[in-house]
Order: C-alpha cells, then sequence, then structure tokens
C-alpha cells in the first residue's frame, strides 16, 4: 500500500527543514515545499492527501481547487484567518491548529517582563532590603504593615497594552492579556480580519494613535532592514509619557543609545529587552548602564524567553500527531470549524 502523501509549507531555512522530516513518522512520505512560492506548492498539492502550513500562507478557494485528495490542513501556530474555512467545510478538508511552543515561551516572558515594569520591581526589591525607620512587629492576622516603604505600585490590571508586530507571539501574548482586563491594541502591516481580531481580544490602530494611547508598549518584531534601529528617539516621541517599552521580538529593533537617553529623560517609565545589538552583550552597552543605579525601573535578561534554545527533533513530532489520529480514525486535536 503506498503511503499517504504529506506537503509540508515553509518559509523557513534548510536547517528547520532537515529537522521537521526527522520527526515525521515513518509511514507517511513527506515532500518540503517553500509557502513563498505558489507555483511550487501548486504543482505538489494535487497528490497531498495532508499539508503542514507552517507560518503564513493564503489557503484561499484558487489554492483548494487544486487539492483534490486533501483531508486536513494542519497549521502550525493559532493563527489560521487566512485559511477559507467556508471552502475547507464545503470541500470536506478538516483544519488544525498547533500552539507553537516557543511563541507561548516567549509570550510568557513578554508578561513577566510588563509585571516586573508596572510593578517597579527592581525599586521594591531594594525597599525590602533597606531598613526602615519603623519599629518591626511580628505580624499575624490583625498585625502587618502594608507597604511601609509608600512604594507607587501600578497594576497591570485595565492597562492599555499596544502590540507592535503581531504573529504567533503576538496572539499568545494577547489571550495571556485577557484575563487581566487590558485594551489590547496592535499594529501591523496587514490587519487581522475582524473574526480574528474578536478571537484574540484585540483592536487594530496606526501605529501613531497606538503609541499615544499605549501604558505598554510591546516589540515583537522581526529581523529586517526595516525594523533595525527603528525603535529609535522619534518612535519614542509619539509614545505617552512614562509608558513602560517592552522589546521581545528581534534583538536589532533597538535603538539602544536612543532608547537609553529616553529613559534618562523620563520619556519612558521603564525599559525591558531580552534581546541585544551585539550578544554576549558589550560591557558599555548604554542600556546595561541603565541597570547600575538600583532605582531605574528596568528588566534586562540574556536573550532566553524562547527556553533553553536547545533544539530537538522530537517535540517536533506534535507536527504530525493529527495526521496519525486521521490515518488512525482517532479524534483529532484543536480542530477548528467553520464559521455558520
Amino acid at each position: 500500500m503506498d503511503k499517504p502523501n504529506v506537503l509540508y509549507a515553509t518559509s523557513r531555512p534548510a536547517r528547520h527543514r532537515d529537522i521537521a522530516l526527522q520527526a515525521a513518522p515513518a509511514d507517511v512520505r513527506v515532500v518540503m515545499c517553500s509557502s513563498d512560492d505558489p507555483g511550487e506548492l501548486l504543482r505538489h498539492l494535487p497528490d497531498a492527501d495532508f499539508l503542514i502550513s507552517e507560518r503564513a500562507l493564503t489557503i484561499d478557494a484558487k489554492l483548494l481547487e487544486a487539492a483534490g485528495r486533501l483531508r486536513l490542513i494542519q497549521r502550525i501556530g493559532r493563527l489560521t484567518h487566512d485559511i477559507d474555512m467556508r471552502e475547507t467545510a464545503r470541500r470536506g478538508i478538516r483544519v488544525c491548529y498547533l500552539p507553537v511552543e516557543r511563541c507561548a515561551k516567549v509570550a510568557e516572558h513578554a508578561m513577566m517582563q510588563m509585571l516586573m515594569l508596572q510593578r517597579g520591581y527592581r525599586r521594591l526589591e531594594r525597599l525590602v532590603r533597606t531598613p526602615s525607620d519603623r519599629e518591626p512587629a511580628r505580624c499575624d492576622a490583625n498585625t502587618f504593615a502594608y507597604n511601609w516603604a509608600g512604594a507607587d505600585v501600578k497594576p497591570i490590571l485595565g492597562a492599555v497594552v499596544g502590540i507592535v508586530g503581531f504573529g504567533e507571539i503576538g496572539a499568545e501574548l494577547s489571550l495571556r492579556l485577557q484575563p487581566f482586563g487590558c485594551q489590547v491594541l496592535y499594529h501591523k502591516r496587514s490587519r487581522l480580519p475582524e473574526h480574528a481580531e474578536t478571537a484574540l481580544g484585540v483592536r487594530y490602530e496606526a501605529l501613531d494613535d497606538m503609541l499615544g494611547k499605549s501604558d505598554v508598549v510591546v516589540i515583537l518584531l522581526p529581523h529586517s532592514g526595516q525594523t533595525e534601529g527603528s525603535v529609535d528617539s522619534r518612535f519614542i516621541a509619539g509614545m505617552k509619557r512614562g509608558a513602560m517599552l517592552v522589546a521581545t521580538g528581534a534583538s536589532t529593533a533597538l535603538n539602544e543609545f536612543e532608547v537609553a537617553e529616553a529613559y534618562r529623560s523620563g520619556a519612558i517609565g521603564g525599559v525591558a529587552t531580552d534581546g541585544w545589538n551585539y550578544e554576549p552583550v558589550e560591557p558599555d552597552n548604554p542600556l546595561v548602564r541603565l541597570a547600575d543605579d538600583p532605582e531605574s525601573n528596568v528588566v534586562f535578561t540574556p536573550h532566553v524567553a524562547a527556553g533553553s534554545g536547545v533544539v530537538d527533533w522530537t517535540a517536533r513530532r506534535a507536527e504530525y500527531a493529527n495526521i496519525v489520529r486521521a490515518l488512525r480514525g482517532d479524534p483529532l486535536l484543536n480542530e477548528r470549524m467553520a464559521p455558520d
């Protein structure tokens, strides 16, 4: 019996393709192709029983017309707004999504950065370690000295959070912000459809409008010639004065000197970054020098938001899990249903 054909569409480089191939089950045949090349996709689709779509790939009626054998589309990531769900339902093609673990980890890291900046964690820790003029008293249910140092603590509850660059990490972050009652704004080159915005609890804004409204601005931009150094004094001038700046995207997006100057001037109330222009960080980095002052509201980490960085091909087996389930006739995981 012939093996079923899996078409894996990705724009990622050869190293990642090789890892995905290693993770494939032995009882399927996998063909790798570029999601940036519609012609290549159309050549392979007629023979595909299953399609794995990694990152952005618009799957419209034209593409599906060529997929006469297709049974299942497995999207790597949460975002499926670029798949024509009505057309897949009409053709009996099932659609599933797979949250990306590394994106979830980065979103968690961004949450940590935001909470630490809003609370002014470094100053709070210093206040604990600084002797007080008040006489300590043993605490019980009726005796305690709440906020004995008189710290000004801002909650994230109800804050306006602006996300610049909204992809899988932005989707993961927006879902984590929902329980905090945050108003989440976003800006990207191509706006999401309304149904995707509603599901994620986000609202699109022009960049200048979003910056002027946000209490916290989160930078999730990718590496590119256009994004390098784009978070500079001009960018910060559009932000609400005293807002927090959190960078968990491309390490080259920050103009580190101008961001440091903006913090010193009070234009921003705090800055957190996980990535750096040069790594390991140079000793005279202007941002790092901010941390010399224990009062500085900064959160710096050594490019670890996505975890340990160890690439294990066995973890990628999850990308094929629904294909294995479909072949066995088992229920699928994270199936996305067509709208009514």
